[in-house]
């Protein structure tokens, strides 16, 4: 229970006793809840499971298409088991309804990626 629905559950209960007549013979007890602080986020780690999707989740969040009127839709990307300097994947999307193959070369150990188009798709 939060700080603010226990001091209004006692204004409430303190309300309810005044207009029924009866009188508070003594100050109610002052109750003090300390909430867990928020949680971080977890990490987004990738694993061969969900790499894929992960990291076509990313490319869509980041694509920015340079001329007005360039839609992009429909990002995927082939699982890989690990991220190592030099691996790579497979992606494709499709930009203004036309589908096209990118090549996600990984730069870092931390997940660092560069895109180059490429001309193959599935």
């Amino acid at each position: 229970m939060d700080v603010r629905r226990t001091t209004l559950l006692a204004a409430a209960l303190f309300g309810a006793l005044a207009m029924a007549g009866c009188a508070a013979s003594a100050p109610a007890p002052t109750v003090t809840v300390t909430a867990a602080p928020a949680a971080k986020p977890a990490a987004q780690k990738f694993t061969a499971a969900t790499s894929g999707k992960l990291l076509a989740a990313r490319l869509m969040a980041r694509a920015h298409p340079k001329s007005a009127g360039v839609k992009i839709t429909g990002v995927e990307c082939k699982n890989f088991p690990n991220i190592k300097v030099g691996t790579h994947t497979d992606c494709q999307m499709r930009v203004n309804g036309a589908k096209r193959g990118y090549l996600v070369t990984f730069t870092e150990r931390d997940g660092h990626y560069v895109v180059k188009t490429q001309k193959r798709t599935w």
